[in-house]
């Protein structure tokens, strides 16, 4: 099964919270399950520049932040 299936599986229905009209999984409910699962798992944080920023700006883009997640030996980049 993969680590997908595995956390999928996971009912969290009683965490889930709504703001704003959008129900969502908070990340400290949602990594606290992955760790559970996965206790090697681990996430990063992008840093940049001499002031080791969390994020970059770019004037067409805006703000970025860039970060990954490495479970079961596969890592994921993602940026907002």
């Amino acid at each position: 099964m993969s680590a997908f299936e595995i956390l999928n599986q996971i009912n969290v229905n009683d965490r889930i919270e709504d703001k704003n009209g959008f129900t969502y999984l908070s990340w400290t409910w949602a990594w606290a399950e992955v760790k559970k699962a996965y206790p090697d798992a681990t996430y990063n944080i992008k840093k940049f520049g001499d002031a080791q920023l969390p994020y970059v700006y770019d004037e067409n883009t805006g703000y970025m932040v860039f970060t990954d997640v490495t479970l079961a030996g596969l890592t994921h980049e993602m940026w907002l």
